[in-house]
């Protein structure tokens, strides 16, 4: 309960603070700016009936001398869930450490990054917040892959002096800072990713990874994706392999997922979106194929603002599922 009201007086700050604009933050002076955002969804089908108050969070960060820049964010997820099926509920007020790292800066060509960052691969892992993704839902391969988070260093820029090839070149040999809250639990992760921008409108990107988890797994990624955004269109979509190999029960599987998202605009505040994504995963202890279809439509009165709705088509029908939220960025 004490989150929840260190919450709630901070989001009055917000509210009453000079010159605060919603979606932006507020900035106390060039070395901090203190951000928040949460997300509240109710999803319901034969398999789900379920609200759930997800994604409270704040953020600090800011600029600081020769070059140096941070971002810290704590994360409690998810914070509050009523599920109506099982006639339960429960509380997770513990903050987490989503993100927490500090940059330097020496070029558009060379970046630095120490700490707890996001994974530098494909589109969809780069958006973290609700509010800026286009569906409520987040697609298999994102989930289940690669991990979201590195706990390491990074080093990032361009490749050109026009800025159309970027590259990011990343390592972590350790815990996760906060190693109960990631989607795969690892304590090796290397890789390299790289975009390119064919044109305003076209681009296209890869990326290999190699990581180790505690369950004694060693998996090899390849990754590729390509966007097309020429208002009012929207079209992107990510693939992946994986090859695993499984150091106790000595024996190799792999995955291999992706998606193929649309997204058209009626207007600057309304959206119609759907999305095709596949995905397999091949190992013994959870054998399974999913072909997933979603349709959906989103509204965002404001940049900050976002109130979507989807239903989802599952190749096991009794996971389908209609689910609305609101998320909001402070």
């Amino acid at each position: 309960m004490k989150y929840l009201v260190i919450f709630v007086m901070f989001f009055a700050s917000y509210l009453f603070a000079d010159k605060y604009e919603l979606g932006h933050g507020y900035k106390i002076n060039n070395a901090l700016n203190m951000g928040a955002y949460f997300s509240l969804d109710y999803a319901n089908g034969k398999s789900i009936d379920r609200l759930r108050l997800d994604d409270m969070a704040v953020l600090a960060y800011g600029n600081l001398p020769s070059n140096f820049s941070y971002l810290a964010e704590l994360e409690a997820a998810p914070f509050y869930i009523k599920d109506y099926k099982n006639g339960t509920s429960q509380t997770n007020t513990t903050p987490h450490k989503e993100r927490m790292y500090l940059n330097y800066s020496y070029s558009d060509m060379l970046n630095f990054r120490l700490g707890k960052f996001i994974t530098p691969i494909g589109y969809w892992n780069l958006e973290p917040i609700n509010v800026l993704r286009d569906t409520d839902s987040n697609p298999l391969y994102a989930q289940n892959m690669f991990p979201k988070f590195v706990t390491g260093i990074e080093t990032y820029g361009y490749l050109d002096e026009d800025g159309r090839t970027q590259y990011h070149l990343f390592g972590q040999s350790t815990d996760d800072i906060d190693k109960n809250y990631i989607n795969i639990q690892n304590d090796f992760f290397i890789g390299a990713s790289v975009g390119y921008e064919i044109s305003d409108e076209i681009d296209v990107g890869s990326a290999v990874g190699y990581y180790e988890t505690y369950t004694k797994k060693d998996v090899s990624l390849v990754e590729a994706n390509t966007k097309y955004d020429n208002y009012p269109f929207l079209l992107q979509t990510e693939w992946a392999y994986t090859s695993i190999q499984n150091n106790v029960l000595n024996s190799n599987a792999y995955q291999v997922g992706g998606y193929l998202q649309g997204m058209y605009n009626i207007n600057p505040k309304n959206a119609l979106v759907s999305r095709y994504e596949y995905f397999k995963d091949t190992q013994k202890n959870v054998m399974s194929e999913n072909h997933i279809g979603i349709i959906g439509y989103s509204y965002r009165p404001f940049y900050a603002v976002s109130i979507k709705g989807e239903y989802q088509f599952n190749s096991d029908s009794y996971l389908n599922k209609a689910i609305i939220s609101l998320s909001v960025l402070f």
